[in-house]
């Protein structure tokens, strides 16, 4: 399947021509972007080269990253940061940032927007990626669209939106879940009569969420 790519206006032609060139991409508009470098339907990329991905984490240049990420995520269904460039080059940049620091930036981005960075070794490699990452989600959509639930904000916990999609959790229950069990893991491995524990939560609700995300 080939998809078809939408590039910002300020991207450099090298990256355009990258773009066309891959063969699975049917067509290319190149197009003012309010959010992210690269989109395919409803999935959108934020290009970093390693250079820009420090100054921006760290502060020092450009656009402030985690602004750029939560624009991202409130743009499109699905985001994620393409890091050109390898993280073992960091010392070479020679910016006095270690890329240990690099790595945590990475994790927190990953962890607290739900956004994952990755890095991809050349331009050429990282156009590879987008192009395969937005074919996956255009080609393989869930027989079934998944609930919105009671949470929508992209900024909160993917656990406690997942809580807020089961029948009959609104916010507050969710919250409270999420409190009790911050991780889908944890929330698994609880037993009925262990969530029964939780305020406002009865026999029947605590049988209906032990069994929701066991259901297949």
């Amino acid at each position: 399947m080939q998809v078809h790519v939408n590039v910002d206006d300020r991207e450099p032609a090298s990256l355009v021509r990258a773009v066309r060139e891959h063969p699975d991409v049917a067509s290319v508009e190149v197009i003012r972007l309010s959010a992210g470098d690269l989109a395919i339907d409803g999935v959108g990329f934020e290009r970093k080269t390693l250079r820009d991905y420090v100054g921006s984490a760290m502060g020092r240049s450009g656009p402030d990253l985690d602004d750029q990420v939560r624009r991202l995520v409130e743009r499109y269904d699905h985001a994620y940061v393409l890091l050109e460039g390898n993280l073992d080059d960091v010392e070479e940049l020679r910016t006095g940032i270690p890329a240990s620091a690099i790595r945590g930036s990475i994790a927190s981005i990953t962890a607290r927007l739900g956004v994952p960075v990755l890095p991809c070794s050349d331009r050429e490699r990282l156009v590879d990626m987008a192009t395969r990452i937005g074919r996956k989600h255009v080609e393989e959509p869930s027989a079934r669209r998944l609930p919105t639930g009671a949470i929508t904000a992209r900024n909160e916990p993917t656990a406690k939106r997942m809580y807020a999609c089961i029948d009959g959790i609104g916010p507050r229950l969710a919250a409270a879940l999420y409190e009790s069990y911050p991780s889908v893991e944890a929330l698994l491995s609880a037993s009925v009569a262990e969530l029964r524990e939780i305020d406002g939560v009865g026999e029947g609700r605590a049988r209906r969420i032990h069994g929701a995300l066991r259901e297949e």
